[in-house]
């Protein structure tokens, strides 16, 4: 029964006062959010407003020019190491025209829950991009902490255009040929997971788009993997995308992920819209839910949530602000508030 609506017998039960302690739950919730959305609106005018008359360098000004010189030299420094290396195991050199496209990606992110608690997480992805040792066998190297993590954390935690991502710091051969087999792009790659102790894994990947829907961009994916510490699993994907108008865009995912260990399916649907509001900023609202058949197929938790990203330097600076509402069925369906604020640094050529 809704706790707008309560009768004679939920009051002399005792469920009226847990009635109204969930409704004024809901009401600062829902006042968390907007002034989260005032938020973010005020600070999308603040930053498109010009400047009315030029003045001296101020000292964030500096501080930024002084980042961007260290960044650039890292960046440098990393792409020469990814080529020396291609050089190395192919024994020859890159092409003067390529774009190297390897980079080093640092993620700051801090969660505030609804009762104060603060949560904070520090990541660095690398990708070495090696074009010439591509043509015969390809060696990656991928650095991601969201490997261990359930479906539902990882689905949570991405925002626009991402695919929820099982990668991890990983590292090995992989083979991709350049031919299609009945329009199926195929990959299988052997490795090692880098921890301690040093954990062998196998994965083969298959990906299909389609294009006989008009403006509708699809996309199906099988992937089946193994290692050697939690023993074999397989995922299933399905996207579907399409623009409306020039300024949005709607998107469907799907997953289904099986493994071994814990002998259930997990699912999730994920529907989502996203605005672009001028060249460096855009909005995001999402619509999630998630299931799986532990015991019987059922749901297990939805959510609502916001992306805000503004591109606050260059190419290369992102600040995203994301606020969620998240209710689980084991905590009585009850709402969950939070608001995230995540700062992205990119360092590549």
């Amino acid at each position: 029964m809704p706790f707008f609506c309560l009768d004679d017998a939920d009051r002399r039960s005792g469920r009226y006062s847990q009635g109204m302690a969930a409704r004024n739950t809901f009401l600062k919730t829902a006042l968390y959010i907007l002034l989260t959305f005032l938020f973010c609106s005020a600070a999308a005018v603040v930053v498109a407003e010009p400047l009315q008359a030029p003045s001296p360098p101020s000292f964030i000004e500096r501080t930024m020019e002084s980042a961007e010189a260290t960044r650039d030299q890292w960046s440098e420094n990393w792409v020469v190491f990814a080529e020396s290396v291609d050089r190395y195991l192919s024994n020859e050199d890159t092409a003067e025209d390529y774009s190297n496209e390897s980079y080093l990606k640092l993620q700051l992110r801090q969660t505030i829950g609804e009762r104060g608690e603060l949560e904070s997480d520090v990541r660095l992805r690398a990708k070495v991009d090696l074009p010439n040792t591509k043509r015969k066998t390809k060696l990656f190297f991928n650095s991601d902490a969201d490997a261990n993590n359930p479906l539902e954390e990882r689905v949570r935690g991405g925002s626009s255009g991402e695919r929820p991502s099982r990668e991890e710091s990983v590292t090995g051969l992989e083979i991709s040929p350049l031919s299609e087999w009945h329009h199926w792009k195929r990959s299988a790659r052997i490795g090692i997971r880098v921890r301690t102790p040093l954990v062998p894994f196998a994965r083969l990947r298959l990906r299909r788009p389609f294009s006989d829907w008009g403006e509708w961009q699809r996309e199906f994916q099988q992937e089946f993997w193994w290692f050697r510490d939690k023993g074999w699993g397989e995922s299933t994907e399905y996207t579907m995308s399409r623009p409306l108008g020039e300024r949005y865009r709607l998107r469907y995912f799907t997953g289904l992920e099986f493994e071994d260990r814990n002998d259930f399916f997990e699912n999730v649907q994920l529907l989502s819209l996203s605005y672009r509001i001028n060249e460096r900023e855009s909005m995001e609202y999402r619509l999630g839910g998630f299931a799986n058949n532990e015991h019987r197929s059922r749901l297990t938790a939805y959510f609502f949530g916001a992306n805000y990203r503004n591109q606050i330097h260059e190419d290369w600076v992102y600040f995203t602000v994301s606020p969620e509402l998240y209710f689980a069925r084991d905590e009585g369906w009850d709402a969950e508030a939070s608001l995230t604020f995540r700062l992205d640094v990119f360092f590549s050529e």
